[in-house]
């Protein structure tokens, strides 16, 4: 049986002002941690922290008043011992500045909160077992208790192994499932995160199949991934109305995977693959050459815009656009965790140049683990996107979609590579030229800057930057 603490506050904000106390043992933390208030500011002030069961609190501050839990010098204090940190129904809390080298499988779980801040951490654990090193969840029963408008920023997630994800985003399931919503994951920096599993691995995960028609307002912006490896989606998103914005993306084995959920949004992410693959052997005893990706969706109405790929070595499944077949419609009852057909998806403004595969559409699953799409994608929209390549088809049709639209693509053939599948209206071979300005191709006359692309940098992010 785990054991643990559980310390709960409940603080008046009106009757006590915020103090501050430094602690350097396991036993003055806990005290402090049972005085809090609105306003505390709980700093450790020792190299290592030992703690011996999970810590879980019940804390809230105020928006004027926060709980603020702190290291005495950033990254110098070690979260060390069987241990974990569960906040329950709590509010206006901010975590910083730990270096998380704990046993087990979790760091931090906040299971009904809101307004919590989780920053400038380093999350390296001793793992045992399967787990999400950061877990934001709801708290279900006869007083239910949603989570809402908790930031993860500026952290340094590396070398997971285990199953499960550097970060979790779910919600309260049951009759009517609710995700965490408006929650902010930004600035930080992920990397290295497998070998490759066939399932569970991905380095974030926002909702599962239960939350498909959930909206999750959640936002994962301007952060760095860099090898994360564990599983197909190194990116998995199963919920409805996300934005994932403007992170870079180097040597990531999978996809970006939109899997479940509606009217999500991906726009002015860099995805590089430097020509890097790998392989992977799975429980049926087949090798399978695994390749870097780019963005893979299904379902409704998503709008893919203004992202940019180079060096990318996946098709098929990892294709730098795989725009799938499903397996299911709306409407027909059938389970959350199927494939739902693609309608009314927008693709506009994206530059592909020189990957091993471009645009590829009606993918049918090539019956991986009984897999078989036969529902084409419909009602998509191709607008004004730029695809150079020299090897393979950069319009490559796997099945005939539905009411299609090309308007305004430029297709930049050479070398072996062929345009396009058929001649497609809105479809232009050639007469662009592209340059190198700051590290991207771009036409001729444009900037990283005017298309609002940027390459992060480990200096970018993490506890340590700006």
């Amino acid at each position: 049986m785990t054991r643990y603490i559980i310390l709960l506050f409940l603080i008046l904000p009106s009757l006590f002002a915020g103090t501050e106390t430094r602690c350097r043992t396991a036993e003055e933390f806990l005290a402090a941690l049972r005085m809090a208030r609105p306003g505390s500011v709980i700093i450790v002030d020792s190299r290592e922290l030992r703690l011996k069961e999970l810590v879980v609190m019940e804390l809230n501050g105020t928006a004027e008043a926060p709980v603020h839990i702190r290291a005495f010098e950033r990254g110098k204090v070690k979260i060390t011992g069987p241990t974990a940190f569960v906040l329950r129904r709590s509010s206006h809390v901010t975590i910083e500045g730990f270096t998380f080298v704990n046993d087990g499988s979790s760091a931090i779980r906040l299971e009904g909160c809101n307004n919590v801040r989780i920053t400038r951490n380093t999350f390296r654990l001793n793992e045992q077992g399967r787990g999400s090193w950061v877990m934001v969840t709801g708290i279900s029963g006869e007083a239910p208790e949603f989570s809402h408008h908790n930031t993860i920023d500026r952290n340094l997630f590396e070398n997971k192994k285990e199953l499960g994800n550097f970060v979790t985003i779910e919600g309260i399931k049951g009759a009517s499932p609710a995700v965490s919503q408006y929650d902010v994951i930004e600035w930080n920096h992920f990397r290295n995160i497998g070998p490759r599993a066939e399932n569970v691995l991905e380095a974030i995960r926002i909702g599962s199949s239960e939350f498909t028609l959930s909206r999750g307002h959640t936002v994962l912006q301007n952060n760095l991934f860099e090898r994360c490896d564990g599983d197909p989606e190194y990116i998995s998103i199963k919920l409805s109305d996300c934005i994932v914005r403007s992170n870079t993306f180097v040597e990531c084995l999978g996809s970006l995977s939109l899997r479940h959920g509606n009217n999500s949004r991906v726009e002015r992410n860099v995805i590089i693959g430097n020509g890097r693959t790998g392989t992977f052997l799975d429980s049926t005893g087949k090798t399978w050459t695994l390749g870097t990706g780019g963005i893979r969706f299904c379902a409704d109405s998503m709008t893919i815009i203004g992202n940019y790929a180079e060096g990318l070595t996946g098709k098929e499944w990892d294709a730098t656009v795989a725009v799938t077949n499903g397996d299911a419609e709306y409407g027909e009852g059938k389970p959350l965790t199927k494939h739902y057909r693609t309608r009314y998806t927008l693709l506009q403004d994206n530059i592909f140049v020189n990957n091993r595969s471009g645009i590829e559409i009606g993918f049918d699953g090539a019956g991986f683990q009984g897999n078989w799409w036969k529902i084409p994608p419909s009602f998509t929209t191709f607008r004004r996107n730029i695809i150079a390549g020299g090897t393979d088809t950069l319009v490559k049709f796997l099945s005939e979609p539905v009411a299609t639209v090309f308007e305004g693509n430029i297709v930049l053939p050479y070398g072996n590579a062929v345009g396009a599948s058929r001649t497609v209206p809105g479809i232009t071979m050639g007469g662009l030229n592209l340059t190198r300005v700051d590290g991207f191709l771009l036409p001729k006359g444009s900037t990283p800057k005017q298309l609002q692309l940027v390459r992060l940098g480990p200096d970018d992010v993490g506890p340590d930057s700006k």
